[in-house]
C-alpha cells in the first residue's frame, strides 16, 4: 500500500507513541523543534533569509576540483526558485561535461531513506525505538541492551566493518566491487571486531548499524528494502531519478562516473562507477540526482513523510565532535553554519562519489552537491563549502583592522574537515 502524502494519518499517532518518540537520547545535548511563527513585530522572512551566494557555490565546486575531483555540481532550491551550477566533467573518457540532471551514487545519504522507513514502521506500531533489537530479530546481537534508537543514532557500539574492508582503498574496493553479500555476512564482519562502546554511551559512526536497520525493515515488512523505499518514499514523492538497484552494478540513464583516488601518491584514478555496493546496501546503495535529493530533504523537513512527533524525535541531536557545530539525530545530521542557520540532512561517501544533501528545518531551502571522487578528504571538505554559500549568502568583506583569532598560517574562514563516512587515506 502506498503511503499517502496528504493524509493526516501520521498526525493521529497515539499518546503512547508520542511518549516513546520523545524518549531521551542519552545524553541529549541539544534539540531542535519546528520553527515558531514570527511575531507581528518580527522582520519579514525575506529580509532575514540571505540570498544564496551562487558565486560562492561555484568557488566551492572549483575548489573540490582543485583538490582532485574531475567535476562537481550543486543544486539549490528555495522560495525564489532553483539554481544549479556545474563544473568539470562527469566522464573523463568522453569528456562529457558535468550535468546537474545526471544520476549518481549517494552513499550514506541512503541512511536517511532507511531511517524514514523504519520510523514510519514505528508510527505504525510495528516496533518501538527504545526496545531491544533482539525483540524483533531474536538472538541477532550479542547484547540485549542495544536498542533500535542506538542503531539510528550510531550509539550501539557495533564496530564498522568497512574499517578493515577498505584498509587498503583500491584493493579493498576491487575485492568487493562485484561481490554480493547477505546482511548476515556484513553483520558477522562487524561482530568479529571488538565493540567500540557500551550501548548508548557514545556516538561512533558505523555502517553496521544501518545493515541491522535494513534487516529490521525486511523482517517487519516481509519485503526487500528496495520495495520499502519505493512504496514509502520514492513513489509518494515522485522521485523519478531515485532507485535502489542492488545488486545490479549499473546506473541507468545519464549518470556521473565516479573516480577513486588510490592510496599511492600520483597513482592514476580508478573508475569505480560500476559496483554492486553490496558492502553497504541499506547503509549506502541508493542512486539519485540533485533535484530528487532536494525534493526528499525538503519534503522530510516539511513533515510530508513523518508526523510532527516523529520528526521532532528525528531532529533531536547529540554532538558528533567538539566543534559545537555538528550533530546527529535519528539517521540525520545537523550542521550549524556560521550565520546561525541550522541545516539537516546527510553526507555520503561511496567509492568515486562525495555527496551533501541538506535542508533548513522548515524545508523551504535545500541544497544538494556532488563531487565525483573519493579517498580525497580535501575535495570532500571543499564541497562542504557549498552549504555556507547557499544558506548563509555572500559573506561581507572583512574589515582591514580586524584581527584574526585563527592559529598562525590558518585562515579564520578555513572550513572544518569533512566528516568521514568511510575510511580514507588522503
Amino acid at each position: 500500500m502506498t503511503v499517502p502524502l496528504s493524509s493526516h494519518r501520521r498526525l493521529t499517532v497515539s499518546a503512547a507513541l508520542i511518549a516513546a518518540l520523545a524518549g531521551a537520547l542519552t545524553p541529549v545535548t541539544t534539540a531542535s523543534a519546528a520553527p515558531t511563527a514570527p511575531t507581528a513585530s518580527a522582520a519579514p522572512a525575506a529580509t532575514r533569509t540571505p540570498a544564496p551566494d551562487m558565486a560562492g557555490v561555484v568557488a566551492a565546486l572549483e575548489s573540490a576540483m582543485a583538490n582532485g575531483a574531475p567535476g562537481a555540481m550543486a543544486r539549490y532550491s528555495g522560495p525564489d526558485g532553483t539554481r544549479a551550477r556545474a563544473v568539470g566533467v562527469r566522464d573523463r573518457e568522453s569528456g562529457a561535461a558535468m550535468d546537474t540532471r545526471a544520476r549518481f551514487r549517494i552513499g550514506s545519504v541512503s541512511k536517511t531513506f532507511s531511517s524514514v522507513v523504519l520510523l514510519q514502521l514505528v508510527e505504525e506500531g510495528r516496533l518501538k525505538l527504545d526496545a531491544p533489537v533482539n525483540r524483533y530479530l531474536e538472538g541477532l546481537l550479542p547484547d540485549d541492551r542495544i536498542t533500535v534508537r542506538h542503531l539510528l543514532t550510531h550509539r550501539s557500539g557495533l564496530a564498522d566493518y568497512t574499517d578493515a574492508m577498505f584498509d587498503q582503498t583500491v584493493p579493498g574496493f576491487e575485492a568487493v566491487r562485484n561481490r554480493v553479500f547477505s546482511y548476515r555476512e556484513l553483520l558477522d564482519l562487524s561482530l568479529a571486531e571488538p565493540r567500540t562502546t557500551e550501548p548508548g554511551a557514545a556516538y561512533k559512526y558505523s555502517n553496521a548499524n544501518f545493515v541491522v536497520v535494513g534487516m529490521l525493515i525486511e523482517k517487519l515488512t516481509g519485503r526487500p528494502v528496495a520495495d520499502a523505499y519505493q512504496r514509502r518514499v520514492i513513489k509518494p514523492l515522485g522521485l523519478r531519478d531515485t532507485a535502489y538497484v542492488h545488486p545490479d552494478t549499473r546506473i541507468k540513464g545519464t549518470h556521473v562516473r565516479g573516480y577513486l583516488h588510490p592510496d599511492e601518491a600520483g597513482a592514476p584514478l580508478v573508475d569505480s562507477t560500476e559496483q554492486t555496493v553490496s558492502w553497504a546496501q541499506s547503509a549506502g546503495a541508493v542512486i539519485s540526482n540533485t533535484a530528487d535529493l532536494n525534493t526528499f530533504t525538503g519534503a522530510l523537513m516539511r513533515g510530508r513523510l513523518l508526523s510532527p512527533a516523529t520528526l521532532e524525535a528525528m531532529t533531536t541531536v547529540t554532538p558528533t565532535d567538539a566543534t559545537g557545530t555538528r550533530f546527529y539525530g535519528l539517521g540525520l545530521r545537523r550542521y550549524d553554519l556560521s550565520c546561525g542557520t541550522q541545516v539537516y540532512g546527510h553526507t555520503g561517501t561511496v567509492q568515486g562519489f562525495y555527496t551533501y544533501a541538506f535542508s533548513t528545518r522548515d524545508g523551504r531551502r535545500s541544497l544538494s552537491a556532488l563531487a565525483n571522487t573519493s579517498n580525497r578528504g580535501s575535495a570532500n571538505t571543499a564541497l562542504g563549502g557549498t552549504l555556507e554559500a547557499a544558506f548563509c549568502g555572500k559573506k561581507p568583506a572583512p574589515a582591514s583592522t580586524a584581527r584574526s583569532t585563527a592559529p598562525s598560517g590558518v585562515s579564520a574562514d578555513a572550513p572544518l574537515p569533512a566528516e568521514r563516512d568511510l575510511p580514507e587515506r588522503h
